[in-house]
């Protein structure tokens, strides 16, 4: 995987479980449209959600169709911890996961303030002035969520998980 890759600010890890659900329940192939319809929300909204399924491996598109791959179907099918093991190993070489991934390697510790510098200046966030505390509540949720870093909220320091 590139890591030029992203994770769109508005994925959330739940959102990309219920995708990958909604198309399994489906028969594991689905046209986007039909999935946008069933949602009532515009495909453009999904396509994000879309575009980290098929980044991790889980999704393949084609012809406007979305299909589970084989890790996809292994996804799917797993507990619920180790769906949480499989998505915290996709997401390692994604961003903004493995710019925390290398600060917390680096030092240890890090705030969000060296995170967000950090990413300014790999050129993350595509708005001259991006929202902090969307951003802050989205990296947070994909970190407490794939347990890839620790978190202190008293401190406001993230960590590097102990293995």
């Amino acid at each position: 995987m590139s890591s030029n890759l992203k994770i769109d600010p508005s994925v959330t890890p739940s959102k990309l479980i219920g995708l990958l659900d909604l198309i399994n329940s489906l028969g594991g192939k689905v046209d986007l449209a039909r999935i946008s319809i069933m949602l009532q929300t515009d495909v453009d909204i999904l396509l994000p959600v879309v575009d980290l399924g098929e980044a991790l491996g889980f999704l393949k598109v084609s012809n406007g169709d979305a299909e589970l791959t084989e890790a996809g179907k292994k996804f799917i099918q797993a507990s619920p911890s180790k769906k949480k093991l499989m998505l915290r190993e996709a997401i390692k070489n994604i961003e903004p996961i493995a710019t925390a991934l290398k600060l917390a390697q680096k030092s240890g510790e890090f705030t969000k303030e060296e995170l967000i510098n950090e990413l300014d200046n790999k050129r993350f966030f595509e708005e001259e002035s991006p929202d902090i505390d969307q951003f802050y509540s989205f990296i947070l949720e994909w970190l407490l969520y794939t347990e890839v870093i620790h978190y202190k909220g008293e401190e406001k320091k993230f960590y590097k998980k102990k293995c």
